[in-house]
């Protein structure tokens, strides 16, 4: 194993410099280059304890975990901790939380820190062996997948079998809409899917999730979404399993059988579940431990192997199933976005308690808008209801096609009292009357790769540039500062290409880009009296930071957040801004790169724009009262849960005070403080065209900032024409 002194002959240069480039005290870019390459080539890794660099025993064992919620882990981390207990070895452990980068570190940390062997429990599909080179720490990998060029021992769980027997029975009892809900790890080498399409051909009720309750949950919701003929569900894990329960208990489906992989408990599972396939975790504990000890303390005489631990099932139980009917028809139209189509999924509920059919037609933002304001113009009775942006209440009450609510406002308070504060005015009342109901949340944050923030050798770097601590920023400056840092093209060693993930075209969301800059500028559209007042040097300054940020980004034609946030998701970024509504699942590992390593906090300058949207019913409705009842059946305190767990927002307080729900939503309690801060876009006063009220943020502002991107026009001209053309539309 490489030495200090290993690493100074190669550079060339005195153990005080090498030392001094460890701990950041030399800016000599050079030196540091020269050193950081020996590293590198050596494969030199600091000794985080300080100890002698001697290849000296700890008697300590590393453990990387995926994660501490799933039982089976629980387990075999419990029979660890006692069988290396008993041979006087200590355990630490570190989870990846089923990340490739957080996986990696781990792993890094532990050979620092010295430890006689490592476990590593993964779920990852890629290869394992490139994180251990030219290290001599003796090494056990666990994983469902037989790793051929991994050079240590490697215990193997085979669950293949046991699931080809569990298919061919579902087949025999004639079940032919099996759902099947598991992690991508099991679907690595095919031979899930090929077992599976052996009885069943159709791959469509395959859902790949991470192995969580609130994942399986969801999914349970989609499949029943996409066929509503379910014979039975099979859940990849336990945690997925209690998921799909919950789901079917809500959807009045407990007689469809759910099959589960778990650790077997007669005493908890029966009566739960239709059968298991189970493999013991204590008998994968007692083999891990047996096979590192022999490679710590015998190393001469042992001999890296694969060993095989097969899964077992068990039936349990036969389930019988029934359908129930659904008559007549609702129509809401939406905007297309994981809220609506979370209430999409869970409106199944309301169906099968009331015996009506909730039709739901999406619609993109602008093509929504425009709908909206031309039914209510025309009086159309083809809705029942519909989703109203924050910002176009106004402007379609005064079209007229929104029902008045004041019913409801004076007869339910304790109904509206539920909301958090604010949230009925500023969602969905007008001149002190009720046209719409809270239904999503809106708050803006600032996530980033958490992994990137905490790399020492990135904080030196970013502490010698720019003579600050390398953290989320708090000002716009200080975030186009990190965004420049982490930018290739700007920092050829950033480890990651761009430095921020933003939407770029003509539209509103490029305006409220702008809107968060000049609020924290001190700038703003209109002043006190209604005056326009967006030709400003405020306005200047935050126009100037936005463009220079744009210089971070991919460049690309990011038309909305969903698309934003998939960039962020593939990992091409350091940081994004979105609502809170949008992020899509860039926390889900399946799905995302990022899952498991992302940090949170309040955009910089902490004015965000409120964004949001209500129910509200049309005025001109066929089905008035059955209409009324879905709305306040869909924004109801009893939906705030299950639609969060199935990707879509809640304004609702219930949600915020719960202690749970940290694993769907880590920053769920950033929600209220971002919203407590945010500012409502103030609309103009324009009385004969009101369908032109929301014109100003979503064509005057962002069309005139991208006249500058592409070079037609300075930002003062494009300033002094959004000033122009807003007194133009208040005018008409």
């Amino acid at each position: 194993m490489a030495t200090i002194k290993d690493v100074a002959r190669l550079a060339n240069v005195s153990l005080g410099t090498v030392s001094n480039v460890l701990n950041g005290k030399t800016h000599n870019e050079e030196l540091i280059r020269r050193v950081e390459n020996a590293m590198k080539q050596l494969s030199y890794r600091p000794d985080a304890t300080a100890r002698s660099l001697k290849n000296t025993k700890t008697d300590t064992v590393g453990l990387v975990l995926p994660d501490n919620v799933q039982k089976q882990y629980q387990e075999f981390l419990m029979e660890v901790e006692k069988r290396l207990r008993a041979r006087g070895y200590s355990l630490m452990v570190k989870f990846s939380w089923n990340n490739r980068m957080l996986e990696k570190r781990c792993i890094e940390s532990f050979l620092e820190l010295r430890v006689d062997g490592i476990i590593l429990y993964s779920t990852r599909k890629q290869k394992h062996c490139e994180e251990w080179e030219n290290a001599n720490t003796p090494m056990l990998l666990i994983s469902r997948h037989d790793e051929l060029e991994f050079e240590g021992d490697d215990i193997v769980l085979d669950y293949s079998t046991a699931f080809r027997k569990m298919m061919k029975e579902l087949k025999r009892n004639h079940l032919k809409n099996v759902g099947l809900i598991v992690e991508q790890d099991l679907l690595h080498d095919g031979k899930f899917c090929e077992i599976y399409q052996e009885c069943y051909e159709d791959l469509s009720l395959i859902k790949i999730v991470d192995s969580n309750k609130e994942w399986g949950f969801q999914a349970a919701f989609e499949l029943y979404v996409a066929c509503s003929e379910l014979d039975a569900v099979i859940a990849g894990s336990h945690a997925i399993g209690e998921g799909v329960k919950k789901a079917m208990h809500m959807l009045k489906l407990d007689h469809i059988p759910v099959y589960v992989m778990k650790e077997g408990n007669w005493i908890e599972d029966e009566g739960t579940y239709a059968g298991e396939i189970t493999v013991s975790q204590k008998k994968v504990a007692r083999e891990a431990v047996l096979r590192l000890m022999e490679a710590i303390e015998a190393p001469q005489l042992h001999e890296n192997i694969t060993h095989y631990i097969t899964a077992q099932y068990d039936n349990m139980f036969s389930a019988q199933r029934q359908v129930l009917p659904a008559e007549n028809e609702l129509r809401f139209a939406m905007y297309d976005c994981s809220s609506a189509r979370s209430l999409e999924m869970l409106s199944k509920i309301y169906e099968n308690e009331s015996g009506k059919k909730i039709c739901f037609d999406m619609y993109p933002y602008g093509e929504m808008e425009n709908m909206l304001y031309r039914r209510g113009s025309e009086k159309d009775s083809y809705y029942d209801g519909f989703m109203i942006d924050i910002t176009w209440v106004e402007g379609l009450v005064e079209n007229g096609g929104v029902k008045n609510l004041d019913h409801i406002l004076h007869n339910q308070r304790n109904y509206l009292s539920g909301f958090i504060d604010g949230a009925v005015r500023d969602y969905g009342m007008y001149v002190e009357s009720l046209y719409a109901i809270p239904f999503a949340s809106g708050a803006q944050i600032l996530f980033y790769q958490k992994d990137l923030f905490e790399d020492r050798s990135l904080q030196i770097r970013y502490q010698r540039k720019y003579n600050e601590k390398l953290s989320p920023p708090k000002t716009w400056n200080q975030f186009n500062a990190v965004a420049e840092f982490f930018t290739q093209e700007f920092n050829p060693e950033s480890p990651i290409k761009y430095g921020v993930s933003m939407a770029l075209d003509n539209n509103v969301y490029m305006a409220i880009d702008f809107l968060d800059r000049l609020w924290a500028y001190g700038g703003d559209v209109f002043d006190e009296f209604g005056k326009v007042c967006i030709n400003s040097s405020s306005a200047l300054s935050a126009l100037k930071n936005l463009l220079q940020s744009y210089q971070y980004s991919s460049g690309e034609m990011l038309t909305s957040w969903d698309k934003v946030a998939e960039e962020f998701s593939r990992g091409n970024s350091a940081m994004v801004i979105l609502y809170n509504s949008d992020i899509g699942e860039i926390n889900n590992y399946t799905k995302s790169k990022v899952a498991g390593n992302i940090g949170y906090s309040l955009i910089p300058g902490e004015i965000p724009v409120l964004g949001g949207w209500s129910l509200g019913l049309n005025r001109y409705g066929k089905h008035p009262e059955e209409a009324e009842r879905f709305l306040l059946w869909a924004c109801g305190s009893q939906n705030s849960v299950p639609l969060a767990l199935l990707g879509g927002s809640t304004l609702r307080k219930d949600y915020y005070e719960r202690p749970d729900m940290e694993n769907l939503e880590p920053w769920k309690n950033l929600i209220i403080k971002s919203s407590q801060k945010s500012r409502k876009r103030v609309m103009p006063e324009i009385l004969d065209e009101s369908r032109l009220k929301n014109s100003l943020y979503t064509v005057i502002i962002p069309g005139e900032i991208m006249r500058v991107v592409s070079g037609e026009i300075t930002e003062t001209e494009a300033l002094e024409n959004m000033e122009r053309r807003i007194n133009q539309l208040m005018a008409v």
